[in-house]
């Protein structure tokens, strides 16, 4: 059985074309104007920078009429279609593709799965689905297994700076100066859907808590590490904190522009699977 699988700009997987067997079906970046840019390998990372720096950005799910017409496209040479899309606490694009996936030209033939996933994680599950694939599994038996799993991994995210948080009213200005002031750094922590988990002084402290917190969750030694644009002392510091740790360095890439549109330069994600 020939399988293809298709994942969204959220996985942060910047050589889609070169990977046998994977396509991209973009997530949408809308500017201040309303203009949409498709967030696919031709929208380089300086131009989103650029952009980014210039503006507040939204992001918005892919275009269904695009998925559909990718669905149908690779249906001529592929006997089944698996979508590994950004998680539904963070977007609508897994319930919309999910709907679409059961009109009668697709059932049994597209699988939409509920993956929890997003940057590292997602680029995980599809390393992980393609693996399947060569082992000979089909469409429904990789949904059954990467859905068993969607939530077996921890996931801390460390903003440096709180400029991005404010600019989206994620946080106050009042708020952000005293954080700034009394040298705060707030922990995120992501489990499908993104939410506080706490706070401390200085950002390598806050770095040290959540590899501390990802200890305690998994007895695995590697870490997955996605960051947004920082400067070559704070990754280096990061990256030796981490192996400090006792910890492997698994992925190590920059973050995918559709995270960072919400959470801005200088912010790190730390995460592990059971």
């Amino acid at each position: 059985m020939k399988i293809a699988v298709i994942t969204d700009s959220s996985c942060g997987i910047n050589d889609i074309s070169s990977i046998k067997d994977l396509y991209l079906v973009p997530l949408m970046i809308t500017k201040e104007d309303g203009e949409q840019i498709a967030d696919d390998e031709l929208f380089k990372a300086n131009d989103f920078y650029n952009l980014n720096d210039s503006q507040l950005l939204k992001t918005s799910q892919s275009i269904p009429g695009i998925m559909m017409e990718k669905w149908d496209e690779l249906l001529k040479d592929y006997d089944q279609v698996v979508c590994l899309l950004l998680s539904k606490g963070l977007s609508g694009q897994f319930n919309t593709c999910k709907m679409l996936s059961n009109e009668d030209n697709y059932k049994g033939k597209v699988f939409v799965v509920d993956t929890n996933g997003v940057s590292i994680i997602l680029k995980k599950q599809v390393h992980w689905v393609l693996q399947l694939i060569k082992e000979g599994k089909n469409g429904q038996e990789i949904s059954d297994i990467i859905e068993k799993a969607n939530k077996d991994f921890r996931v801390f995210i460390i903003p440096k700076s709180l400029t991005q948080l404010v600019r989206g009213g994620r946080i106050s200005k009042a708020a952000a100066g005293l954080a700034k002031f009394l040298k705060i750094t707030p922990i995120l922590k992501y489990n499908g859907e993104i939410d506080k988990h706490g706070k401390t002084r200085t950002f390598k402290k806050a770095i040290e808590e959540s590899l501390t917190g990802l200890k305690h969750f998994s007895n695995k030694d590697t870490i997955d590490i996605s960051y947004s644009r920082v400067d070559e002392e704070t990754l280096n510091m990061v990256k030796e904190t981490v192996i400090k740790f006792g910890f492997k360095i698994g992925f190590l890439d920059e973050m995918p522009n559709t995270i960072t549109c919400h959470t801005g330069r200088e912010t790190f994600a730390l995460g592990i699977w059971l």
